[in-house]
């Protein structure tokens, strides 16, 4: 064991931490922040599907609409959650080994963060348009947006699991395809002008077309954090917690792909 002069142990700490993140995408630049919660009370948010049919008619002097244009919704409540998680230390810990207040604060924002994500990725399998495909390449791709039916494709995005990106990896035609334009972190190349990104928290077999404005992140009070300390014990309480919900609101512009059975 090495000492140093005075003849105590000399011991060298590195903070070693596992990885907890769940995904690296950042699933909060994927959709919108919407902070109309926090300016109002209630804890509920009633989110609606509208649906407008119509038909314009050519009509002569005098004459009225046959047709007359009417607005069907259909409502989905969703309830303000409390996230909350609690770690505690004491000053001796803290005296053993520097690093573990760090870690254990790294810890919680990354778990707290994984939460977020996983919302995320719950809210996105509850869209509605939905197309099947029997070999994932560039043409199911093409064949998706086709469904859809949308002239403008702007602001729209791909997200596929570790399977299917290796499959469209290995695709000619996405290897031809104009690749490198980073738009979004884990993106790694581009399908019709689409950035391609992947996430762990796709499931198997599926992929995503949306866009931002699909699912907004409700933010009723944003992450806080409080302490409590024991003066006696010297045992330090850390509470880190928000308030909010994320829900799917316009799945318009969204389509679901999975394989054919």
């Amino acid at each position: 064991m090495a000492t140093i002069g005075t003849g105590y142990d000399n011991f060298v700490l590195e903070n070693k931490m596992t990885d907890l993140v769940n995904t690296k995408l950042d699933a909060r630049s994927l959709m919108t922040i919407d902070y109309s919660l926090a300016e109002s009370a209630g804890l509920k948010k009633i989110v609606n599907k509208y649906t407008y049919t119509g038909a314009v008619e050519k009509l002569e002097k005098g004459a009225k609409n046959t047709t007359i244009g009417t607005v069907a919704f259909v409502p989905t409540t969703y309830e303000v959650e409390r996230f909350q998680q609690t770690f505690k230390y004491n000053d001796m810990d803290i005296m053993q080994d520097p690093y573990l207040l760090d870690v254990a604060t790294t810890g919680a924002s990354t778990v707290m963060a994984n939460e977020i994500k996983t919302e995320y990725f719950t809210e996105l399998a509850k869209i509605s348009n939905s197309t099947t495909y029997t070999t994932f390449n560039y043409a199911a791709i093409v064949d998706a947006l086709a469904a859809i039916n949308k002239e403008v494709e702007d602001d729209m995005f791909i997200i596929m699991g570790n399977d299917l990106k290796a499959k469209i990896r290995k695709d000619s035609d996405f290897i031809a395809s104009k690749q490198g334009e980073i738009l979004y972190t884990g993106q790694f190349g581009t399908i019709c002008g689409l950035p391609v990104l992947f996430s762990k928290l796709v499931p198997a077999d599926t992929c995503y077309i949306t866009k931002k404005d699909a699912v907004k992140f409700f933010v009723k009070k944003e992450g806080s954090v409080e302490q409590s300390r024991d003066v006696e014990t010297k045992d330090n309480t850390v509470v880190y917690e928000r308030h909010g919900l994320v829900a799917l609101v316009d799945d318009t512009y969204s389509i679901k792909l999975t394989k054919a059975a």
